[in-house]
Protein backbone atom coordinates (compact mmCIF):
# COMPACT_ATOMS: atom_id res chain seq x y z
CA UNK A 1 0.00 0.00 0.00
CA UNK A 2 1.42 3.38 -0.89
CA UNK A 3 2.81 5.67 1.76
CA UNK A 4 -0.02 8.15 1.42
CA UNK A 5 -2.45 5.45 2.50
CA UNK A 6 -0.52 5.14 5.74
CA UNK A 7 0.00 8.82 6.25
CA UNK A 8 -3.68 9.65 6.32
CA UNK A 9 -4.65 6.71 8.49
CA UNK A 10 -3.99 8.63 11.70
CA UNK A 11 -6.55 11.23 10.71
CA UNK A 12 -9.19 8.54 10.62
CA UNK A 13 -8.92 8.10 14.38
CA UNK A 14 -11.32 10.99 14.82
CA UNK A 15 -13.72 9.53 12.30
CA UNK A 16 -13.82 5.80 12.84
CA UNK A 17 -11.50 4.94 15.71
CA UNK A 18 -13.07 2.95 18.47
CA UNK A 19 -13.21 3.27 22.21
CA UNK A 20 -12.20 0.24 24.26
CA UNK A 21 -14.83 0.94 26.90
CA UNK A 22 -17.40 -1.60 25.77
CA UNK A 23 -18.03 -4.64 23.64
CA UNK A 24 -18.45 -2.94 20.27
CA UNK A 25 -15.93 -0.17 20.98
CA UNK A 26 -18.25 2.72 20.11
CA UNK A 27 -16.83 5.95 18.74
CA UNK A 28 -15.64 8.51 21.31
CA UNK A 29 -17.89 11.47 22.03
CA UNK A 30 -15.37 13.93 20.59
CA UNK A 31 -15.36 12.23 17.16
CA UNK A 32 -15.56 14.46 14.11
CA UNK A 33 -19.19 15.05 13.21
CA UNK A 34 -20.40 13.17 10.14
CA UNK A 35 -22.32 16.30 9.13
CA UNK A 36 -19.10 18.29 8.81
CA UNK A 37 -16.99 15.55 7.30
CA UNK A 38 -18.89 13.55 4.70
CA UNK A 39 -18.99 16.17 1.96
CA UNK A 40 -16.25 15.86 -0.67
CA UNK A 41 -14.79 12.99 -2.64
CA UNK A 42 -11.51 13.59 -0.79
CA UNK A 43 -13.38 13.02 2.50
CA UNK A 44 -14.58 9.70 1.15
CA UNK A 45 -11.05 8.76 0.10
CA UNK A 46 -9.78 9.52 3.59
CA UNK A 47 -12.50 7.40 5.17
CA UNK A 48 -11.95 4.58 2.70
CA UNK A 49 -8.26 4.64 3.63
CA UNK A 50 -9.26 4.19 7.25
CA UNK A 51 -11.09 1.03 6.25
CA UNK A 52 -7.89 -0.31 4.69
CA UNK A 53 -6.31 0.33 8.07
CA UNK A 54 -8.57 -2.42 9.39
CA UNK A 55 -6.56 -4.98 7.44
CA UNK A 56 -3.92 -4.62 10.14
CA UNK A 57 -5.81 -7.19 12.19
CA UNK A 58 -5.36 -9.72 9.40
CA UNK A 59 -1.98 -8.90 7.85
CA UNK A 60 -0.14 -6.72 10.38
CA UNK A 61 -1.09 -7.12 14.02
CA UNK A 62 -3.38 -5.85 16.69
CA UNK A 63 -0.30 -4.93 18.69
CA UNK A 64 3.37 -4.08 18.22
CA UNK A 65 4.66 -7.47 17.13
CA UNK A 66 4.07 -6.89 13.45
CA UNK A 67 3.52 -9.69 10.98
CA UNK A 68 0.25 -11.57 11.46
CA UNK A 69 0.62 -12.92 7.94
CA UNK A 70 3.57 -15.06 9.02
CA UNK A 71 2.05 -15.82 12.41
CA UNK A 72 -0.93 -17.38 10.62
CA UNK A 73 1.34 -20.23 9.56
CA UNK A 74 2.49 -20.67 13.16
CA UNK A 75 -1.02 -22.08 13.65
CA UNK A 76 0.04 -25.00 11.47
CA UNK A 77 2.82 -27.56 11.10
CA UNK A 78 4.91 -25.22 8.93
CA UNK A 79 6.22 -22.67 11.44
CA UNK A 80 6.75 -22.56 15.18
CA UNK A 81 6.42 -19.49 17.41
CA UNK A 82 8.40 -20.07 20.57
CA UNK A 83 7.63 -17.19 22.93
CA UNK A 84 4.38 -17.70 24.82
CA UNK A 85 3.58 -13.99 25.00
CA UNK A 86 3.23 -13.92 21.21
CA UNK A 87 0.18 -16.11 21.67
CA UNK A 88 0.60 -18.57 18.81
CA UNK A 89 2.35 -21.53 20.44
CA UNK A 90 -0.62 -22.42 22.62
CA UNK A 91 -3.01 -22.29 19.65
CA UNK A 92 -1.53 -25.50 18.25
CA UNK A 93 -0.52 -27.60 21.26
CA UNK A 94 -4.05 -28.30 22.50
CA UNK A 95 -3.62 -26.22 25.65
CA UNK A 96 -5.52 -23.11 24.61
CA UNK A 97 -7.91 -21.47 27.06
CA UNK A 98 -10.06 -18.35 26.94
CA UNK A 99 -7.49 -16.52 29.06
CA UNK A 100 -4.54 -17.01 26.73
CA UNK A 101 -2.89 -14.43 24.54
CA UNK A 102 -3.80 -15.21 20.96
CA UNK A 103 -7.58 -15.18 21.31
CA UNK A 104 -7.86 -11.46 20.53
CA UNK A 105 -9.15 -11.74 16.94
CA UNK A 106 -12.70 -11.24 18.25
CA UNK A 107 -13.05 -7.47 17.80
CA UNK A 108 -15.08 -4.94 15.81
CA UNK A 109 -13.45 -1.53 15.43
CA UNK A 110 -12.34 -2.35 11.89
CA UNK A 111 -15.81 -3.60 10.94
CA UNK A 112 -17.31 -0.46 12.44
CA UNK A 113 -15.13 1.73 10.21
CA UNK A 114 -16.51 -0.08 7.16
CA UNK A 115 -20.07 0.24 8.41
CA UNK A 116 -19.61 3.95 9.01
CA UNK A 117 -18.26 4.46 5.52
CA UNK A 118 -21.13 2.60 3.87
CA UNK A 119 -23.71 4.50 5.93
CA UNK A 120 -22.31 7.92 5.05
CA UNK A 121 -20.82 7.73 1.56
CA UNK A 122 -24.22 8.61 0.09
CA UNK A 123 -23.89 12.10 1.62
CA UNK A 124 -20.76 12.87 -0.39
CA UNK A 125 -20.87 15.19 -3.40
CA UNK A 126 -19.25 12.74 -5.78
CA UNK A 127 -17.40 13.92 -8.88
CA UNK A 128 -17.72 10.46 -10.45
CA UNK A 129 -20.28 7.72 -9.97
CA UNK A 130 -17.66 5.18 -11.06
CA UNK A 131 -15.35 6.33 -8.26
CA UNK A 132 -18.20 6.11 -5.78
CA UNK A 133 -18.97 2.56 -6.88
CA UNK A 134 -15.30 1.54 -6.74
CA UNK A 135 -14.74 2.92 -3.24
CA UNK A 136 -17.93 1.25 -2.02
CA UNK A 137 -16.79 -2.05 -3.53
CA UNK A 138 -13.35 -1.79 -1.91
CA UNK A 139 -14.91 -1.23 1.51
CA UNK A 140 -17.38 -4.08 1.02
CA UNK A 141 -14.48 -6.37 0.11
CA UNK A 142 -12.56 -5.36 3.23
CA UNK A 143 -15.59 -5.98 5.43
CA UNK A 144 -16.22 -9.35 3.78
CA UNK A 145 -12.57 -10.33 4.30
CA UNK A 146 -12.78 -9.49 8.00
CA UNK A 147 -15.92 -11.58 8.41
CA UNK A 148 -14.44 -14.41 6.35
CA UNK A 149 -11.44 -14.85 8.63
CA UNK A 150 -13.34 -14.35 11.88
CA UNK A 151 -16.07 -16.80 10.96
CA UNK A 152 -13.36 -19.35 10.13
CA UNK A 153 -11.68 -18.77 13.50
CA UNK A 154 -14.81 -18.60 15.67
CA UNK A 155 -17.78 -20.02 13.74
CA UNK A 156 -20.85 -18.05 14.83
CA UNK A 157 -19.94 -14.35 14.89
CA UNK A 158 -22.04 -11.22 15.52
CA UNK A 159 -23.05 -9.88 12.10
CA UNK A 160 -23.09 -6.10 12.42
CA UNK A 161 -23.78 -4.05 9.33
CA UNK A 162 -24.52 -0.66 10.87
CA UNK A 163 -22.88 1.59 13.43
CA UNK A 164 -24.18 1.27 16.97
CA UNK A 165 -24.11 4.30 19.23
CA UNK A 166 -26.63 3.34 21.91
CA UNK A 167 -24.84 1.35 24.65
CA UNK A 168 -27.97 -0.68 25.18
CA UNK A 169 -27.79 -2.00 21.63
CA UNK A 170 -24.16 -3.02 21.67
CA UNK A 171 -24.36 -6.31 23.54
CA UNK A 172 -25.31 -8.56 20.65
CA UNK A 173 -25.35 -12.31 20.50
CA UNK A 174 -23.53 -14.40 17.90
CA UNK A 175 -25.04 -14.78 14.45
CA UNK A 176 -25.15 -18.34 13.08
CA UNK A 177 -22.15 -18.94 10.86
CA UNK A 178 -24.32 -19.94 7.90
CA UNK A 179 -25.89 -16.48 7.90
CA UNK A 180 -22.49 -14.82 8.18
CA UNK A 181 -21.23 -16.85 5.25
CA UNK A 182 -24.21 -15.94 3.10
CA UNK A 183 -23.47 -12.31 3.84
CA UNK A 184 -19.79 -12.74 2.83
CA UNK A 185 -20.74 -14.23 -0.53
CA UNK A 186 -23.36 -11.54 -1.20
CA UNK A 187 -20.94 -8.71 -0.36
CA UNK A 188 -18.21 -10.03 -2.62
CA UNK A 189 -20.54 -10.81 -5.50
CA UNK A 190 -21.87 -7.25 -5.31
CA UNK A 191 -18.37 -5.77 -5.13
CA UNK A 192 -16.75 -7.58 -8.06
CA UNK A 193 -18.41 -5.69 -10.97
CA UNK A 194 -17.33 -2.28 -9.65
CA UNK A 195 -13.72 -3.21 -8.89
CA UNK A 196 -10.96 -2.45 -11.42
CA UNK A 197 -8.77 -5.07 -13.02
CA UNK A 198 -5.43 -5.83 -11.35
CA UNK A 199 -3.63 -4.03 -14.19
CA UNK A 200 -5.52 -0.82 -13.41
CA UNK A 201 -4.85 -0.45 -9.67
CA UNK A 202 -1.87 0.93 -7.77
CA UNK A 203 -0.02 -1.10 -5.19
CA UNK A 204 -2.04 -1.80 -2.07
CA UNK A 205 -5.48 -1.19 -3.61
CA UNK A 206 -8.06 -3.94 -3.97
CA UNK A 207 -8.79 -5.22 -7.47
CA UNK A 208 -11.44 -7.44 -9.03
CA UNK A 209 -9.19 -10.50 -8.90
CA UNK A 210 -8.70 -10.16 -5.14
CA UNK A 211 -12.44 -10.23 -4.47
CA UNK A 212 -12.73 -13.20 -6.82
CA UNK A 213 -9.87 -14.82 -4.94
CA UNK A 214 -11.64 -14.40 -1.61
CA UNK A 215 -14.67 -16.20 -3.04
CA UNK A 216 -12.30 -18.83 -4.42
CA UNK A 217 -10.91 -19.38 -0.93
CA UNK A 218 -14.37 -19.37 0.64
CA UNK A 219 -15.65 -22.11 -1.66
CA UNK A 220 -12.41 -24.08 -1.43
CA UNK A 221 -12.66 -24.07 2.35
CA UNK A 222 -16.21 -25.46 1.95
CA UNK A 223 -14.97 -28.14 -0.53
CA UNK A 224 -17.34 -26.65 -3.10
CA UNK A 225 -15.13 -27.61 -6.02
CA UNK A 226 -17.33 -26.23 -8.79
CA UNK A 227 -17.63 -22.74 -7.36
CA UNK A 228 -14.01 -22.60 -6.20
CA UNK A 229 -12.94 -23.59 -9.71
CA UNK A 230 -15.21 -20.95 -11.23
CA UNK A 231 -13.46 -18.09 -9.44
CA UNK A 232 -10.01 -19.61 -9.71
CA UNK A 233 -10.47 -19.92 -13.47
CA UNK A 234 -11.49 -16.28 -13.72
CA UNK A 235 -8.15 -15.35 -12.18
CA UNK A 236 -6.02 -17.88 -14.05
CA UNK A 237 -7.50 -17.46 -17.52
CA UNK A 238 -8.87 -13.90 -17.56
CA UNK A 239 -7.04 -12.06 -14.82
CA UNK A 240 -4.16 -10.73 -16.90
CA UNK A 241 -1.58 -12.08 -14.43
CA UNK A 242 1.62 -14.01 -15.15
CA UNK A 243 3.90 -16.17 -13.04
CA UNK A 244 7.15 -14.52 -12.03
CA UNK A 245 10.23 -15.99 -13.67
CA UNK A 246 12.06 -16.86 -10.45
CA UNK A 247 10.53 -18.10 -7.20
CA UNK A 248 13.22 -16.81 -4.83
CA UNK A 249 13.54 -13.40 -6.48
CA UNK A 250 9.80 -12.85 -6.21
CA UNK A 251 10.17 -12.23 -2.48
CA UNK A 252 12.99 -9.71 -2.74
CA UNK A 253 11.94 -6.27 -1.64
CA UNK A 254 12.30 -4.77 -5.10
CA UNK A 255 10.16 -7.43 -6.81
CA UNK A 256 7.36 -7.90 -4.37
CA UNK A 257 4.64 -6.13 -6.35
CA UNK A 258 5.13 -8.09 -9.54
CA UNK A 259 2.82 -9.37 -12.26
CA UNK A 260 1.99 -12.45 -10.17
CA UNK A 261 0.79 -10.50 -7.14
CA UNK A 262 -2.97 -10.04 -6.90
CA UNK A 263 -2.92 -8.06 -3.66
CA UNK A 264 -0.16 -7.14 -1.26
CA UNK A 265 -0.06 -5.55 2.14
CA UNK A 266 2.87 -3.18 2.25
CA UNK A 267 5.13 -2.39 5.15
CA UNK A 268 7.15 0.82 4.79
CA UNK A 269 10.24 1.36 6.96
CA UNK A 270 10.09 4.07 9.62
CA UNK A 271 6.33 4.50 9.46
CA UNK A 272 3.54 3.17 11.65
CA UNK A 273 3.23 0.39 9.09
CA UNK A 274 6.75 -1.00 9.10
CA UNK A 275 7.72 -4.54 10.10
CA UNK A 276 9.12 -5.31 13.51
CA UNK A 277 11.43 -7.97 12.14
CA UNK A 278 13.15 -9.19 15.30
CA UNK A 279 10.93 -12.28 15.83
CA UNK A 280 11.75 -13.60 12.37
CA UNK A 281 15.54 -13.15 12.18
CA UNK A 282 18.50 -15.09 13.59
CA UNK A 283 19.99 -14.31 16.98
CA UNK A 284 23.77 -14.58 16.52
CA UNK A 285 25.22 -11.42 15.03
CA UNK A 286 21.91 -10.07 13.69
CA UNK A 287 20.23 -9.61 17.06
CA UNK A 288 16.98 -11.28 16.11
CA UNK A 289 14.88 -13.43 18.38
CA UNK A 290 14.43 -16.58 16.24
CA UNK A 291 10.95 -16.73 17.70
CA UNK A 292 9.18 -17.69 14.49
CA UNK A 293 11.04 -20.45 12.63
CA UNK A 294 10.26 -23.12 10.02
CA UNK A 295 9.77 -26.63 11.33
CA UNK A 296 11.90 -29.63 10.39
CA UNK A 297 8.62 -31.20 9.29
CA UNK A 298 8.24 -28.51 6.62
CA UNK A 299 11.88 -29.00 5.60
CA UNK A 300 11.14 -32.68 4.98
CA UNK A 301 8.19 -31.90 2.70
CA UNK A 302 10.31 -30.48 -0.13
CA UNK A 303 11.08 -33.10 -2.76
CA UNK A 304 14.48 -33.91 -4.17
CA UNK A 305 15.43 -32.39 -7.47
CA UNK A 306 14.41 -35.62 -9.25
CA UNK A 307 10.80 -34.91 -8.30
CA UNK A 308 10.53 -37.64 -5.68
CA UNK A 309 9.85 -37.18 -1.95
CA UNK A 310 12.75 -37.79 0.41
CA UNK A 311 11.24 -41.16 1.39
CA UNK A 312 11.62 -42.38 -2.21
CA UNK A 313 14.48 -40.49 -3.85
CA UNK A 314 17.91 -42.12 -4.19
CA UNK A 315 19.35 -38.60 -4.15
CA UNK A 316 18.37 -38.01 -0.54
CA UNK A 317 21.03 -38.41 2.13
CA UNK A 318 19.63 -37.80 5.65
CA UNK A 319 23.10 -36.82 6.86
CA UNK A 320 23.30 -34.17 4.11
CA UNK A 321 19.63 -33.25 3.83
CA UNK A 322 20.02 -29.94 2.00
CA UNK A 323 21.70 -31.35 -1.09
CA UNK A 324 19.72 -32.10 -4.27
CA UNK A 325 16.50 -30.55 -3.02
CA UNK A 326 13.67 -28.56 -4.58
CA UNK A 327 15.11 -25.01 -5.01
CA UNK A 328 12.11 -23.63 -3.12
CA UNK A 329 13.58 -25.13 0.06
CA UNK A 330 16.57 -22.80 -0.13
CA UNK A 331 14.32 -19.87 -1.06
CA UNK A 332 12.01 -20.50 1.90
CA UNK A 333 14.36 -21.60 4.69
CA UNK A 334 17.74 -20.36 5.86
CA UNK A 335 19.42 -23.61 6.86
CA UNK A 336 22.94 -24.21 8.24
CA UNK A 337 25.65 -23.52 5.71
CA UNK A 338 23.93 -20.75 3.77
CA UNK A 339 25.91 -17.53 3.34
CA UNK A 340 24.11 -14.79 5.22
CA UNK A 341 25.52 -11.34 4.39
CA UNK A 342 25.49 -9.19 7.48
CA UNK A 343 25.36 -12.20 9.76
CA UNK A 344 28.12 -12.49 12.37
CA UNK A 345 30.70 -9.93 13.46
CA UNK A 346 32.72 -10.06 10.24
CA UNK A 347 35.29 -12.48 11.56
CA UNK A 348 35.86 -16.04 10.45
CA UNK A 349 34.04 -18.51 12.68
CA UNK A 350 34.78 -22.18 12.37
CA UNK A 351 36.45 -21.49 9.03
CA UNK A 352 33.36 -19.87 7.54
CA UNK A 353 32.62 -16.16 7.20
CA UNK A 354 29.06 -14.83 7.43
CA UNK A 355 27.47 -18.26 7.30
CA UNK A 356 24.48 -19.34 9.36
CA UNK A 357 25.29 -22.35 11.55
CA UNK A 358 22.90 -23.37 14.31
CA UNK A 359 23.92 -26.99 14.76
CA UNK A 360 27.00 -27.22 17.03
CA UNK A 361 26.79 -26.20 20.66
CA UNK A 362 30.06 -24.28 20.31
CA UNK A 363 32.10 -22.85 17.45
CA UNK A 364 35.87 -22.50 17.86
CA UNK A 365 35.42 -23.10 21.57
CA UNK A 366 32.88 -20.28 21.90
CA UNK A 367 29.24 -20.61 22.86
CA UNK A 368 27.06 -20.73 19.73
CA UNK A 369 24.24 -18.24 20.27
CA UNK A 370 22.14 -20.02 17.63
CA UNK A 371 22.29 -23.53 19.11
CA UNK A 372 18.73 -24.37 20.11
CA UNK A 373 19.11 -24.37 23.92
CA UNK A 374 22.11 -22.06 24.34
CA UNK A 375 19.86 -19.00 24.27
CA UNK A 376 16.16 -18.16 24.41
CA UNK A 377 16.64 -16.36 21.08
CA UNK A 378 18.14 -19.39 19.34
CA UNK A 379 16.06 -21.21 16.72
CA UNK A 380 14.29 -24.17 18.31
CA UNK A 381 14.47 -26.10 15.03
CA UNK A 382 17.89 -24.96 13.85
CA UNK A 383 16.26 -23.24 10.86
CA UNK A 384 15.37 -19.63 10.04
CA UNK A 385 12.88 -17.91 7.78
CA UNK A 386 14.18 -17.24 4.30
CA UNK A 387 10.97 -16.18 2.61
CA UNK A 388 10.65 -12.40 2.99
CA UNK A 389 13.43 -12.37 5.59
CA UNK A 390 16.28 -13.45 3.35
CA UNK A 391 19.55 -11.66 3.89
CA UNK A 392 19.19 -9.02 1.21
CA UNK A 393 15.91 -7.83 2.75
CA UNK A 394 17.26 -7.49 6.30
CA UNK A 395 21.04 -7.05 6.20
CA UNK A 396 22.12 -3.54 7.07
CA UNK A 397 18.63 -2.46 8.05
CA UNK A 398 17.00 -1.71 11.38
CA UNK A 399 15.25 -4.95 12.29
CA UNK A 400 12.62 -2.98 14.16
CA UNK A 401 11.63 -0.93 11.10
CA UNK A 402 11.82 -3.07 7.97
CA UNK A 403 10.18 -2.57 4.59
CA UNK A 404 8.43 -5.64 3.21
CA UNK A 405 5.40 -6.32 1.06
CA UNK A 406 3.39 -9.37 2.08
CA UNK A 407 1.81 -11.20 -0.84
CA UNK A 408 -1.70 -11.56 0.49
CA UNK A 409 -2.73 -13.36 -2.70
CA UNK A 410 -0.90 -14.34 -5.87
CA UNK A 411 -1.52 -16.20 -9.10
CA UNK A 412 0.20 -19.42 -7.98
CA UNK A 413 -2.47 -19.92 -5.32
CA UNK A 414 -5.24 -19.65 -7.92
CA UNK A 415 -3.44 -22.10 -10.23
CA UNK A 416 -3.03 -24.68 -7.48
CA UNK A 417 -6.62 -24.15 -6.33
CA UNK A 418 -7.89 -24.78 -9.84
CA UNK A 419 -5.68 -27.88 -10.04
CA UNK A 420 -7.08 -29.23 -6.77
CA UNK A 421 -10.65 -28.62 -7.92
CA UNK A 422 -9.86 -30.42 -11.18
CA UNK A 423 -8.49 -33.40 -9.27
CA UNK A 424 -11.55 -33.63 -7.07
CA UNK A 425 -13.72 -33.49 -10.22
CA UNK A 426 -11.51 -36.04 -12.04
CA UNK A 427 -10.15 -33.58 -14.59
CA UNK A 428 -6.71 -35.07 -14.06
CA UNK A 429 -5.06 -34.08 -17.33
CA UNK A 430 -5.78 -30.39 -16.82
CA UNK A 431 -4.73 -30.64 -13.17
CA UNK A 432 -1.33 -32.04 -14.09
CA UNK A 433 -0.76 -29.24 -16.60
CA UNK A 434 -1.58 -26.62 -13.99
CA UNK A 435 0.66 -28.15 -11.33
CA UNK A 436 3.48 -28.36 -13.84
CA UNK A 437 3.30 -24.62 -14.48
CA UNK A 438 4.24 -24.11 -10.84
CA UNK A 439 6.88 -26.82 -10.82
CA UNK A 440 8.54 -25.62 -14.01
CA UNK A 441 8.92 -22.15 -12.56
CA UNK A 442 10.54 -23.69 -9.49
CA UNK A 443 12.96 -25.77 -11.57
CA UNK A 444 11.29 -29.08 -10.74
CA UNK A 445 10.40 -31.90 -13.15
CA UNK A 446 6.84 -32.34 -14.37
CA UNK A 447 4.44 -34.76 -12.76
CA UNK A 448 2.60 -37.25 -14.89
CA UNK A 449 -1.10 -37.99 -14.87
CA UNK A 450 -1.88 -40.81 -12.46
CA UNK A 451 -4.75 -41.90 -10.26
CA UNK A 452 -6.83 -39.39 -8.31
CA UNK A 453 -5.43 -40.29 -4.88
CA UNK A 454 -1.82 -39.89 -6.01
CA UNK A 455 -2.54 -36.57 -7.66
CA UNK A 456 -4.47 -35.39 -4.61
CA UNK A 457 -1.39 -36.04 -2.47
CA UNK A 458 0.76 -34.24 -5.05
CA UNK A 459 -1.30 -31.06 -5.14
CA UNK A 460 -1.42 -30.97 -1.35
CA UNK A 461 2.36 -31.21 -1.19
CA UNK A 462 2.66 -28.56 -3.87
CA UNK A 463 0.42 -26.15 -1.98
CA UNK A 464 2.49 -26.61 1.15
CA UNK A 465 5.92 -25.99 -0.36
CA UNK A 466 4.85 -23.28 -2.82
CA UNK A 467 2.68 -21.27 -0.41
CA UNK A 468 4.49 -21.78 2.90
CA UNK A 469 4.56 -18.61 4.97
CA UNK A 470 1.60 -17.09 3.14
CA UNK A 471 -0.99 -17.77 5.83
CA UNK A 472 -2.95 -20.58 4.15
CA UNK A 473 -1.65 -23.81 5.69
CA UNK A 474 -3.97 -24.02 8.70
CA UNK A 475 -7.04 -23.56 6.53
CA UNK A 476 -5.85 -26.48 4.39
CA UNK A 477 -5.25 -28.67 7.44
CA UNK A 478 -8.76 -27.92 8.70
CA UNK A 479 -10.57 -28.66 5.42
CA UNK A 480 -8.63 -31.77 4.38
CA UNK A 481 -9.77 -35.03 5.89
CA UNK A 482 -7.60 -37.88 7.15
CA UNK A 483 -8.30 -41.56 6.45
CA UNK A 484 -10.73 -41.77 9.37
CA UNK A 485 -12.71 -38.76 8.15
CA UNK A 486 -11.68 -36.25 10.79
CA UNK A 487 -9.99 -32.95 9.93
CA UNK A 488 -6.36 -33.60 9.13
CA UNK A 489 -5.21 -30.97 11.63
CA UNK A 490 -6.37 -33.19 14.49
CA UNK A 491 -4.42 -36.19 13.27
CA UNK A 492 -1.33 -34.10 12.51
CA UNK A 493 -1.18 -32.40 15.88
CA UNK A 494 -1.57 -35.66 17.74
CA UNK A 495 1.49 -37.05 15.98
CA UNK A 496 3.74 -34.02 15.75
CA UNK A 497 6.95 -32.78 17.35
CA UNK A 498 9.17 -29.74 17.17
CA UNK A 499 12.46 -31.31 16.16
CA UNK A 500 15.86 -29.65 15.97
CA UNK A 501 18.85 -30.72 13.91
CA UNK A 502 22.35 -31.29 15.30
CA UNK A 503 25.68 -31.58 13.52
CA UNK A 504 28.15 -29.17 11.93
CA UNK A 505 29.42 -27.77 8.65
CA UNK A 506 32.24 -29.28 6.64
CA UNK A 507 34.77 -27.38 4.57
CA UNK A 508 33.04 -28.21 1.31
CA UNK A 509 30.79 -26.02 -0.84
CA UNK A 510 27.81 -27.20 -2.89
CA UNK A 511 26.53 -25.87 -6.23
CA UNK A 512 24.66 -23.04 -4.49
CA UNK A 513 27.78 -21.80 -2.74
CA UNK A 514 26.58 -23.15 0.61
CA UNK A 515 28.89 -24.94 3.01
CA UNK A 516 27.59 -28.46 3.35
CA UNK A 517 25.77 -29.25 6.58
CA UNK A 518 26.31 -32.72 7.98
CA UNK A 519 23.43 -33.64 10.28
CA UNK A 520 24.34 -36.14 12.98
CA UNK A 521 20.94 -36.27 14.63
CA UNK A 522 17.53 -34.72 15.01
CA UNK A 523 15.67 -34.65 18.26
CA UNK A 524 12.30 -33.64 19.67
CA UNK A 525 13.56 -33.20 23.22
CA UNK A 526 13.13 -29.44 23.15
CA UNK A 527 9.43 -29.55 24.02
CA UNK A 528 8.81 -33.15 24.97
CA UNK A 529 6.31 -32.19 27.67
CA UNK A 530 3.93 -30.46 25.29
CA UNK A 531 4.59 -31.87 21.85
CA UNK A 532 1.09 -31.87 20.40
CA UNK A 533 -0.51 -34.82 22.13
CA UNK A 534 -3.87 -33.43 23.19
CA UNK A 535 -5.31 -31.55 20.23
CA UNK A 536 -9.07 -32.09 19.98
CA UNK A 537 -11.55 -31.40 17.15
CA UNK A 538 -13.30 -28.63 19.10
CA UNK A 539 -10.02 -26.68 19.14
CA UNK A 540 -10.38 -25.98 15.43
CA UNK A 541 -12.53 -23.07 16.57
CA UNK A 542 -10.84 -20.59 18.90
CA UNK A 543 -12.27 -19.61 22.27
CA UNK A 544 -13.66 -16.15 22.72
CA UNK A 545 -11.41 -14.27 25.14
CA UNK A 546 -12.67 -14.23 28.69
CA UNK A 547 -12.46 -10.45 28.83
CA UNK A 548 -14.88 -10.17 25.92
CA UNK A 549 -17.28 -12.63 27.55
CA UNK A 550 -17.15 -10.68 30.81
CA UNK A 551 -18.15 -7.47 29.02
CA UNK A 552 -20.97 -8.92 26.93
CA UNK A 553 -23.23 -11.38 28.80
CA UNK A 554 -25.11 -12.22 25.58
CA UNK A 555 -22.13 -14.05 24.07
CA UNK A 556 -21.79 -17.79 24.48
CA UNK A 557 -18.39 -19.50 24.51
CA UNK A 558 -17.48 -22.07 21.87
CA UNK A 559 -17.99 -25.67 23.08
CA UNK A 560 -15.11 -27.33 24.88
CA UNK A 561 -13.58 -24.23 26.46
Amino acid sequence: MKKYLYGVAAALVMISAASCSDFLERSPEDALSPASFWQSESDAYLAMTGCYNGLNYIYHSADWVGYNAIYMDCLSDDYFAYFSWEGRRVLTTGNLTANDTGTSFFQFSDIRACNEYLENEGNVNWDSQATEAQYRAEVKTIRALLYLYRSEYYGDYPLITNTIDDPGDSYLSRTPVAEVRSFIVKELEEAIPALPERSDVTQGRICKQFAQGLLMRYYLWRSDWANAAKYAREIVERGGLTLSANYADMFLEGNQYDAETIFDFSFIANTSRDVYGNPFVANGGLGGWSSVVPTVDLMDEFECIDGKPITESPLYDPSRPFLNRDPRLRASIVYPGQPYPGYGDGTTKGGYRSVYNSMPRSIDGNNNADFWNNAANASKSGLQLGKYFQASNVAGGDLSHLTLHFKAMRLAEAILTLAECDIEQNNLQEAAALINQIRQRAGMPDITVSDQATMRAQVRRERRVELNGEGLRRFDLVRWKSANGQPYIVEKFNNFSIEHIDGDLVDEVDANGDYIAVVTGRSADAFSSENYKSYKPYQILFPIGQGTLDINPNLQQNPGY
